[in-house]
Protein backbone atom coordinates (compact mmCIF):
# COMPACT_ATOMS: atom_id res chain seq x y z
CA UNK A 1 0.00 0.00 0.00
CA UNK A 2 1.40 3.37 -1.00
CA UNK A 3 0.72 6.46 1.07
CA UNK A 4 0.59 9.96 -0.32
CA UNK A 5 3.01 12.63 0.85
CA UNK A 6 1.80 14.74 3.79
CA UNK A 7 1.86 17.95 1.75
CA UNK A 8 -0.54 16.48 -0.81
CA UNK A 9 -2.81 15.10 1.92
CA UNK A 10 -2.85 18.54 3.56
CA UNK A 11 -3.74 20.18 0.25
CA UNK A 12 -6.61 17.75 -0.30
CA UNK A 13 -7.89 18.32 3.24
CA UNK A 14 -7.69 22.10 2.74
CA UNK A 15 -9.69 21.81 -0.47
CA UNK A 16 -12.37 19.72 1.27
CA UNK A 17 -12.55 22.24 4.10
CA UNK A 18 -12.95 25.13 1.63
CA UNK A 19 -15.83 23.34 -0.09
CA UNK A 20 -17.55 22.68 3.27
CA UNK A 21 -17.15 26.29 4.42
CA UNK A 22 -18.45 27.59 1.11
CA UNK A 23 -21.52 25.37 1.43
CA UNK A 24 -22.17 26.59 4.98
CA UNK A 25 -21.83 30.21 3.87
CA UNK A 26 -24.27 29.74 0.97
CA UNK A 27 -26.78 28.09 3.29
CA UNK A 28 -26.53 30.95 5.80
CA UNK A 29 -27.01 33.52 3.03
CA UNK A 30 -30.09 31.68 1.74
CA UNK A 31 -31.51 31.54 5.28
CA UNK A 32 -30.94 35.28 5.68
CA UNK A 33 -32.68 36.04 2.38
CA UNK A 34 -35.64 33.87 3.39
CA UNK A 35 -35.89 35.65 6.75
CA UNK A 36 -35.84 39.02 4.96
CA UNK A 37 -38.71 37.94 2.69
CA UNK A 38 -40.76 36.80 5.69
CA UNK A 39 -40.04 40.05 7.55
CA UNK A 40 -41.03 42.22 4.57
CA UNK A 41 -44.21 40.21 4.05
CA UNK A 42 -45.17 40.70 7.69
CA UNK A 43 -44.52 44.45 7.44
CA UNK A 44 -46.64 44.71 4.29
CA UNK A 45 -49.46 42.76 5.92
CA UNK A 46 -49.41 45.13 8.91
CA UNK A 47 -49.37 48.18 6.63
CA UNK A 48 -52.33 46.90 4.60
CA UNK A 49 -54.30 46.07 7.75
CA UNK A 50 -53.61 49.50 9.26
CA UNK A 51 -54.43 51.43 6.10
CA UNK A 52 -57.65 49.60 5.37
CA UNK A 53 -59.04 50.01 8.87
CA UNK A 54 -59.93 46.34 8.86
CA UNK A 55 -58.47 43.87 11.30
CA UNK A 56 -57.19 46.49 13.70
CA UNK A 57 -58.61 44.62 16.66
CA UNK A 58 -56.87 41.43 15.63
CA UNK A 59 -53.55 40.59 17.27
CA UNK A 60 -51.24 38.63 15.01
CA UNK A 61 -48.12 37.27 16.64
CA UNK A 62 -45.23 36.81 14.23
Amino acid sequence: MTSIPPSIAAGIAQGQQNVALSSIKQSAEADKQFANVIEETAKEAQTVAASSGRGQNLDILV
